[in-house]
């Protein structure tokens, strides 16, 4: 089964922008960005990342397209 999730991707300048900004500890910037949480201080933290030049991406799970070994 293919399984994706989604991540957004900032440089450590915006992660400490938006620590200082909204007064959160950087960990908690890259939880949110992770979607590992999903408070609404974390959509707050997402959004402003995403308005302030971060970018979404779809992780998508993949078989193994390698698993069977082909004899030549």
């Amino acid at each position: 089964m293919a399984e994706t999730r989604k991540l957004i991707k900032a440089s450590g300048e915006l992660q400490e922008e938006i620590a200082a900004k909204l007064k959160v500890t950087t960990r908690s910037v890259r939880s949110a960005l992770a979607y590992d949480t999903n408070s609404p201080t974390a959509r707050l933290i997402r959004s402003y990342a995403l308005n302030h030049g971060a970018k979404l991406y779809e992780l998508k799970e993949m078989e193994n397209p390698y698993a069977e070994v082909i004899q030549l």
